[in-house]
């Protein structure tokens, strides 16, 4: 759970703030404090753990800027909201690794606080990658992009960093290119970048000290998402940076929009579809196996007839939160319609399939949903066709016959059928 530290004499403001961020995520510990007083108390008991704070400049019990002051000394990323217009003070806070300075104008800018810190929240499941062959240049856009609670990797080069992206085990969403490069410039690297990665799963900033306005169209031209210019301003880097992760989120909620399941968050059938055929293409080329599972909750229609269709529906969501703790991201979970779904894991041995699919098969039955008064506790079915597939309707016959046999063996059990 991460706490956000919130710092403000007027109770109004407080609640406000409160109620606005646990709503985007619940996920979050507020801890308020009214006076520098009890703000110093708070970061004492929670030393180290403090997420990001937000700050009045002007508290009852210290002079203007002081609380901001506290909250840098510890090292918490700090969003300045005041009533205060002071220029000089705002210039010297901005010295202090302040992410951003709001005014108190409006309603509006509450709810502008309070996205900045989802945004930072959510920062902290992106990875950015720097590509510059200066090292001081990398250590400084590194400091800043960690402010920002960004996960960052380096590449010296443009070798370096076409390796990385290849190897990397999380996904990097935002790639910062310097235009000056040895053996490959900036330019040459972003089109091969964006030759396997659209715009839609992966942004690109040019950086350059260049006067050269032609080699900032060049960089667009060359598929470049924005440019930033060295040297530049911390506020300046927070909103590309901001803006460019804002558009990739929008690109994703629209595909997950069309490709996935609204209720359960797991994929529809349609996109299931799309995507085995090339699957199966590349396995068979390979001459490596696969793992289909048809899984389907046991007893689904006691759930609803006796808790009711809301409960079945989080029954429904439990699904995927099960299935998310052996799974990986990677591996294909679909919802087929009512309580049946499919799994499909690629480059599996048969050994691997059985001790996957045991382990689900006990998960969900140690698994329980507690809604309200209720405890509810449910069973998983599951029929598997396993081997080298030619084709997916095959496949999918072989796992529901499967899953049918489990079905009338008594439930919750698993059958594997080879192709």
């Amino acid at each position: 759970m991460k706490k956000i530290l919130i710092i403000d004499d007027c109770p109004t403001i407080l609640k406000a703030f409160e109620i606005k961020i646990v709503e985007t995520n619940k996920n979050i510990q507020i801890l308020s404090a009214t006076t520098y007083a009890q703000a110093n108390e708070i970061i004492r008991q929670n030393r180290g753990s403090i997420y990001a704070a937000i700050v009045d400049l002007n508290l009852p019990d210290c002079t203007s800027g002081k609380a901001a002051l506290l909250t840098n000394s510890h090292k918490i990323p700090t969003i300045i909201f005041t009533g205060n217009n002071n220029k000089d003070l705002k210039s010297l806070l901005s010295k202090k690794d302040i992410l951003d300075y709001i005014q108190k104008s409006s309603p509006e800018s509450i709810q502008y606080a309070v996205n900045f810190i989802t945004r930072i929240i959510r920062n902290n499941e992106t990875t950015a990658m720097i590509v510059d062959d200066s090292e001081l240049s990398r250590r400084t856009f590194k400091d800043d992009l960690k402010k920002l609670r960004i996960n960052v990797v380096e590449a010296c080069d443009a070798k370096e960093a076409l390796e990385i992206i290849e190897k990397s085990e999380k996904q990097i969403s935002l790639v910062l290119i310097d235009y000056y490069m040895p053996n490959m410039d900036g330019i040459e690297l972003t089109k091969i970048l964006r030759k396997k990665y659209k715009k839609d799963s992966l942004s690109i900033i040019a950086i350059s000290g260049t006067e050269d306005e032609s080699v900032l169209t060049e960089f667009i031209k060359a598929g470049a998402n924005d440019y930033l210019s060295k040297p530049y301003k911390f506020e300046e880097l927070n909103v590309r940076i901001h803006s460019n992760l804002d558009i990739l989120e929008l690109f994703q909620k629209t595909k997950d929009l069309a490709n996935k399941d609204f209720l359960t968050g797991t994929y529809n059938r349609r996109y299931f579809f799309d995507v085995t055929k090339e699957i199966i293409k590349n396995n068979k080329k390979d001459d490596k196996s696969i793992a289909l599972f048809a899984l389907d909750i046991d007893y689904f229609k006691k759930i609803n007839d006796n808790y009711g269709h809301a409960v079945g529906d989080e029954a429904l969501k439990n699904v995927k939160a099960v299935l998310d703790k052996t799974l990986k991201s990677e591996e294909l979970v679909t919802r087929f319609g009512g309580e049946e779904f499919c799994i499909l894991i690629e480059n599996i041995s048969y050994e691997d399939t059985e001790k996957i699919s045991e382990k689900i098969r006990i998960d969900f039955e140690q698994s329980e949903i507690k809604i309200d008064d209720y405890i509810v506790k449910y069973t998983v079915s599951m029929g598997i066709s396993y081997g080298k597939m030619d084709n997916i309707d095959d496949a999918l016959k072989i796992a529901d016959n499967a899953l049918y046999e489990a079905k009338d063996n008594g439930r919750n059990q698993v059958i594997i059928k080879h192709i």
